[in-house]
């Protein structure tokens, strides 16, 4: 009798711990120009605007996702989780939260990153502008990739999306014809 007890709270035991640990399989992937949700694809996704929030969501240009569903009637030109620090810039060593990687910008003292990939700019003079924009002293970025022909030292976010510098406006990272 003893032993039927002893086994069925071992059983529960790893069944809780295997329950708790799923959560931690699910997550976004970008591979390709496609997103994936737990190997899942996501129809339709936007993977060069797709950023992953934490806690399940994450967003494009088009839409707002939950595990990778998408919300009706949501505006992710506007869509915000509270609780957190939305400006997806983080000081050396304050980039993992609750996520097991880091989102965003990230800023050591000789090179940036954003998520884990290393981008061409210089630390020294790196600054997030707004909105997934950010710019050093020769290039411009919006959500990591640089943005060909924008002018750093006139560029500045205007808001929704939208962005400007000397000759050209932007909308979230495209330039407007």
């Amino acid at each position: 009798m003893k032993k039927i007890t002893t086994l069925k709270k071992s059983l529960m035991v790893i069944g809780f711990i295997g329950w708790s640990l799923s959560g931690f399989a699910q997550a976004y992937k970008i591979d390709r120009n496609k997103v994936f949700f737990d190997r899942e694809p996501i129809p339709h996704a936007d993977a060069r605007s797709f950023v992953d929030l934490g806690h399940g969501y994450a967003k494009d240009r088009n839409n707002v996702y939950h595990h990778g569903r998408i919300l009706e009637f949501v505006d992710p030109a506007t869509f915000r989780l509270k609780g957190r620090d939305n400006s997806h810039f983080h000081e050396e060593g304050d980039w993992h939260e609750h996520d097991r990687s880091p989102k965003g910008y990230y800023k050591t003292k000789f090179n940036v990153y954003y998520g884990d990939k290393k981008i061409d700019a210089m630390a020294s003079s790196f600054k997030e502008i707004g909105d997934g924009y950010a710019k050093d002293a020769f290039n411009v970025f919006y959500y990591g990739k640089k943005i060909d022909g924008a002018s750093a030292s006139t560029f500045k976010y205007t808001g929704d999306g939208y962005a400007q510098d000397a000759f050209n406006a932007y909308y979230r990272g495209r330039k407007l014809d």
